[in-house]
């Protein structure tokens, strides 16, 4: 609940130079509960949500308050956004206006600051983590790179906490989601991220071609570093995304609403041919989700692509295996769209 100082300065003190350099910069910035709580003078973080949001209102000013301070004596500015879920993880006004400050302030020259809005966040509404949240940003945002700095080298291929001969993972080319199998819990009580919710990020990242980095917050020169091209920490790479692809509503995990699995053919028609999601094709639908939600597509158990469904899930159960024109009978009223989910709504997951 106390802030490292010197690690603060430090870090302010190399994202002014980056930005010196030519760098466009955005912080994401977990810390306000914490700092709010420990202002408070309260012994361990907050576990009821309004005792969270109180320290969470006191701890942001803190918080703004030192970055304002410290960045203000290498001459930038500094701009606070406050966000929650529903700001950014749907394709409506609110995201394109978020997107739109961004840019904006990125043009004036600014260093956007971010965090969950936690003194009105409810688990309804929450990101819930840091990771997936700058996961999110760098999306909207059309980033190309993401650094993660956490109290961890990288990735290894098991835990280093539990076993000596752990090997640290360098390089990701690919992401797959067997990466998910050597994932851990939250790694800090005061803390709410882990290694999974960075393979996460790592998912949304390298979906939307974007390249991302997990590192070790206090290794020496660490961004420097990074920005340099030294292999140090775990890089995953991009993968190379059409810019019409990059359906960020879509991808984003924390927005996935349900899931619905399909047979062979919808399958390959969907991977080798392009096409749109028929209700012909569906063979299962799991979790409750309304029109307009994202959900995944799963082939046996592997999903295979996630898009933007016409249809809630009890309209789904109701039409699911049938041809269009069959559709009709079954809903009771015609049916509003011939498609489940149209190929301009699909993001396939190769």
């Amino acid at each position: 609940g106390r802030l490292n100082i010197q690690r603060v300065e430090r870090m302010c003190r190399v994202l002014s130079d980056l930005k010196n350099a030519g760098h466009e910069i955005i912080l994401v910035s977990s810390g306000a509960i914490a700092m709010g709580f420990g202002k408070l003078n309260l012994r361990e973080r907050p576990h009821d949500m309004p005792t969270k949001q109180a320290s969470a209102a006191v701890g942001q000013c803190e918080l703004m308050y030192v970055y304002d301070k410290l960045f203000t004596e290498y001459n930038h500015t500094v701009a606070q956004l406050l966000i929650t879920a529903p700001d950014i993880a749907d394709g409506g006004s609110r995201k394109e206006n978020f997107h739109n400050t961004l840019d904006r302030l990125l043009e004036l020259g600014a260093l956007p600051i971010i965090n969950e809005n936690d003194t009105i966040s409810t688990e309804e509404i929450a990101v819930g983590d840091n990771d997936t949240l700058s996961a999110i940003v760098a999306s909207v945002a059309e980033a190309d790179l993401l650094i993660l700095l956490s109290d961890i080298e990288g990735l290894y291929d098991k835990d280093p906490h539990e076993f000596a001969d752990a090997h640290l993972i360098h390089d990701v080319p690919h992401f797959t989601r067997e990466l998910f199998n050597v994932a851990g819990g939250a790694g800090s009580a005061r803390g709410t991220g882990g290694m999974y919710t960075k393979l996460l990020a790592a998912e949304i990242c390298v979906h939307s071609g974007i390249d991302m980095v997990i590192a070790k917050s206090d290794a020496k020169e660490i961004l420097q570093r990074i920005i340099s091209g030294e292999s140090i920490g775990t890089f995953f790479h991009a993968e190379n995304v059409h810019p019409q692809m990059k359906r960020r509503e879509i991808i984003i995990g924390s927005n996935v609403r349900g899931k619905i699995f399909i047979d062979k053919g919808c399958s390959e028609a969907i991977l080798n041919k392009g096409s749109s999601l028929l209700a012909i094709g569906i063979t299962k639908i799991e979790g409750i989700f309304s029109e307009g939600d994202a959900v995944s597509l799963f082939y046996e158990n592997h999903e295979i692509a996630r898009g933007i469904s016409h249809y809630g899930s009890v309209e789904l159960a109701q039409i699911k295996g049938l041809h269009t024109k069959e559709m009709r009978n079954a809903l009771g009223t015609p049916p509003p769209y011939d498609t489940v989910i149209h190929r301009d709504n699909l993001l396939v997951m190769r």
